[in-house]
């Protein structure tokens, strides 16, 4: 799973529409069509706003609709299906919007669903985080085992509450006990999950989906283990999270496969690079990523590898370069400060990035790594920037 803290409710809103838009993208490049799971609920209403306005072939997607009440019609103010077409399906003109019938027989109803469903790969689902942690109206304890598309379940209180809160219903007695909802492991199965979630109020749940341990008792926990989720916040909803968050990152076979955009909506970050050998990387790639590097924002650089030293002289001529062009007259200064290391000191590295770069810039709590090429221990890595405080605990322990 990714982070990213945005500066405001409105960026996140829009980062989290054109990273989604992007997949979509992607999708319908590769195959010529593409199927999406679209969420309801304030949190998404923005990020739909946005993407509806994306430049993509609507014709070509297919949506699903990840959840509804029971007993509910479409008419009605509560209605997930009426949100959804106020915002998105009635303006997206897509191939196809394979909506929840609240008002029919729900067994029948997600027996219907499981069938339109099964087989078919989705390529985006868009999602939430509830006040209690529910993912889709999977509340906690939730069934991360069943197999089954789409699942009928009873609402919790908090759930229920929160339904008031957005002002969809007057009191808990008038939101509905149960629902369909898209399973967990229907929801996981996506290739991405765009996960946005807005507001003070969801704090506590980011918290403890993003830094407690994976459990049916915070299902959005499970986002932990999905290598293409991404987690959108604001300033609000990341209040809570400590700065060893988990790091942003990028895994490419050569380092010109690596986004332009290394850390959308952060603008101060720490940059951990690694590469088997840099050496073998051409100086102009070399040269780009550190522009890129320095452009969006990147405060610290940690590089890893043989000839890691290269990674340091290619910032240094950007900090030359930036000097004569930008401050004609003014002596050149290291603008990013970078400490190398070798492969076999790949442990201090990693603390190091992890925790004393907080000195070298106290205003920075974003991380990017950058993983280039076939690195053997990449799982070693990936496992250590997954639960950077475990890490780091054990480390100063010996």
């Amino acid at each position: 799973m990714r982070i990213l803290r945005c500066a405001t409710k409105e960026q996140l809103a829009y980062d989290a529409a054109v990273a989604g838009a992007e997949k979509i993208r992607e999708a319908l490049h590769q195959k010529g069509k593409a199927t999406i799971v679209l969420a309801a609920g304030m949190s998404q209403a923005a990020m739909l706003e946005f993407l509806v306005h994306e430049n993509l072939d609507w014709s070509r997607v297919t949506a699903f609709h990840s959840d509804e009440y029971v007993g509910i019609h479409a008419n009605e103010p509560g209605s997930f299906r009426k949100f959804l077409k106020d915002r998105f399906t009635e303006w997206a003109g897509l191939r196809a919007f394979n909506a929840i019938y609240g008002e029919r027989n729900p067994i029948t109803e997600c027996r219907r669903l499981n069938k339109l469903i099964g087989g078919t790969k989705v390529d985006v689902a868009f999602a939430g985080i509830g006040e209690n942690g529910h993912l889709a109206f999977n509340d906690p304890p939730a069934d991360f085992k069943t197999a089954s598309p789409f699942l009928l379940v009873k609402l919790d209180r908090a759930c229920r509450r929160q339904q008031v809160k957005e002002g969809w219903f007057g009191t808990v007695e008038q939101v509905p006990s149960k629902a369909i909802t898209m399973s967990i492991r229907q929801l996981m199965s996506a290739e991405s999950i765009i996960c946005t979630v807005p507001d003070k109020r969801k704090a506590k749940a980011v918290k403890a989906a993003v830094q407690g341990p994976v459990t049916s008792k915070v299902p959005a926990s499970i986002l932990q283990r999905h290598p293409g989720a991404t987690l959108f916040l604001d300033p609000e909803s990341a209040s809570l999270l400590s700065s060893t968050v988990r790091p942003v990152v990028h895994q490419a076979v050569m380092l010109g496969q690596i986004p332009g955009a290394l850390a959308p909506g952060l603008k101060k970050y720490h940059l951990l690079a690694i590469a088997p050998d840099w050496k073998k990387v051409p100086e102009r790639e070399l040269a780009q990523f550190t522009q890129r590097a320095m452009a969006t924002g990147a405060a610290t650089m940690t590089a890893v590898g043989h000839g890691s030293f290269g990674v340091e002289l290619a910032l240094e001529a950007e900090s030359v370069r930036r000097s004569v062009t930008g401050q004609a007259g003014k002596p050149v200064s290291r603008q990013v400060p970078t400490t190398c290391f070798k492969l076999e000191e790949l442990e201090d590295a990693l603390y190091y990035f992890l925790e004393d770069v907080k000195e070298a810039n106290p205003a920075c709590n974003a991380w990017v790594a950058v993983l280039v090429g076939d690195l053997s221990r990449r799982d070693r890595i990936l496992e250590v920037l997954g639960d950077p405080g475990a890490f780091i605990d054990k480390y100063i322990n010996g």
